[in-house]
């Protein structure tokens, strides 16, 4: 009933409207557009694995297709995505033999699909459920996995359920999460293999893209990563002592770092009295209190350089991943908008040599306080790098056992 509802009435009115949509807003124009292009589809000497991945979800699905390779390169991968956004990064992604956005849910554009790529078995990043692309896949004996699931016990419902029953196998997260799914009653078989964007993080930190060796710290080093302008006023202003007083050094990576808001954060560095030097003039920065980043796709790297890490989002609305600065060890902290973030959560709760993994702070005053007792103690730190990376790893290999599974 829910199935022929959605395929009555919900897909196409969607799909009406997305051409009204596409004249007002690019990103949907470009996607439009990009679904409707004639595709020349390659032909495969054994069937495919076919992975979906919405958006940045596609970092979830990296491991797993680098491992496929690793174990399986006879098999081709083919890879959809929902986001124009990222068509490049799949597109370009090593192992993935072809690529193309997920076709309009519509019974012809799906079956079409079907048809020329024959998957043996559909592999599914996360969230992104398509009922008719999934149901169709059924109907063939398609096998369908979900990997990387997560479910909070609040938003149980029969719209969850709905999406669950599409699929064969729902690999979740953590034995909580399956606990969370289980009085739906779903036909899915649920498993718990933990999460792959544990090993992507992993292998980005063991194979760093080269940093200018000039830029290196000196002092004790904070990397803020991510950051808006909210998190970016109590940084300056709760951090203003300790770098005046050269106990620390602090990198500065905004989340969005337009010529407007670097030219903004220079006027709030000048204003307190704080020097800077900007990351594309590639200096020395010995003498300066900030390193002011002014591109884009180096954070994971600099938070191997890091003591601290400060996680940008957690003074707005939503803190952006912790992921990056647990695996390099650092000193996470957050401030008081982290609860959408799992991994800030749990290890929040994670105490190693007397100090949270990832302390929160609600101010300026709590964040210089924080920071002052952790400089005091400078062994600790050398400990703490060492067990969190330790703690890290234990979470490492969803991605392997997922394929175990699989074949």
């Amino acid at each position: 009933m829910i199935l022929w509802t959605y395929r009555l009435a919900a897909a196409p009115l969607l799909t009406l409207a997305l051409p009204l949509l596409a004249v007002f807003n690019k990103k949907v124009r470009r996607g439009l557009s990009m679904r409707l292009q004639r595709r020349e589809f390659p032909l495969f000497q054994t069937p495919p694995i076919w992975i979906h991945a919405s958006s940045g979800e596609f970092e979830y699905a990296k491991p797993v297709i680098r491992e496929l390779k690793q174990t399986h390169p006879e098999i081709p991968i083919v890879v959809t995505y929902f986001s124009p956004t990222f068509a490049l990064g799949v597109e370009n992604f090593p192992g993935v033999d072809f690529a193309l956005p997920l076709p309009l849910d519509l019974p012809g554009p799906c079956a079409n699909f079907l048809k020329k790529v024959k998957p043996r078995a559909l592999l599914i990043a996360r969230t992104d459920f398509w009922p008719e692309m999934l149901s169709q896949a059924r109907a063939r004996g398609i096998p369908i996995q979900v990997f990387s699931y997560t479910q909070k016990q609040k938003r149980l419902s029969w719209l969850t359920r709905f999406r669950l029953n599409l699929t064969d196998q729902v690999d979740c997260v953590s034995q909580e999460d399956q606990r969370n799914i289980e009085p739906l009653k779903v036909r899915a078989r649920l498993t718990v293999l933990g999460d792959t964007r544990y090993d992507q993080v992993r292998f980005r930190l063991d194979h760093p893209k080269e940093l200018p060796a000039v830029l290196k710290p000196t002092r004790p080093c904070l990397v803020a990563g991510s950051t808006w302008p909210q998190d970016e006023d109590i940084l300056l202003t709760g951090l203003r002592s300790l770098l005046n007083e050269k106990r620390l050094q602090m990198i500065l990576v905004p989340h969005e770092p337009d010529p407007s808001h670097i030219s903004d954060l220079k006027s709030q560095l000048e204003q307190r009295g704080l020097s800077y030097a900007l990351y594309s003039e590639q200096r020395h920065w010995e003498d300066k209190d900030v390193l002011l980043v002014d591109r884009v796709g180096v954070l994971a790297e600099l938070y191997l350089w890091a003591d601290f890490a400060f996680i940008g989002g957690s003074f707005r609305r939503n803190v952006h991943s912790v992921m990056e600065s647990l695996g390099a060890g650092c000193v996470t902290i957050v401030g008081p908008k982290h609860t959408n973030n799992r991994e800030a959560m749990e290890f929040n709760n994670i105490q190693i040599e007397g100090w949270p993994a990832v302390s929160v702070v609600n101010s300026e005053t709590e964040f210089e306080n924080l920071l002052r007792e952790r400089l005091r103690h400078p062994a600790i730190r050398v400990q703490f790098k060492a067990i969190l990376k330790s703690e890290f790893n234990g979470r490492l290999g969803a991605s392997r056992r997922l394929l175990e599974s699989l074949f």
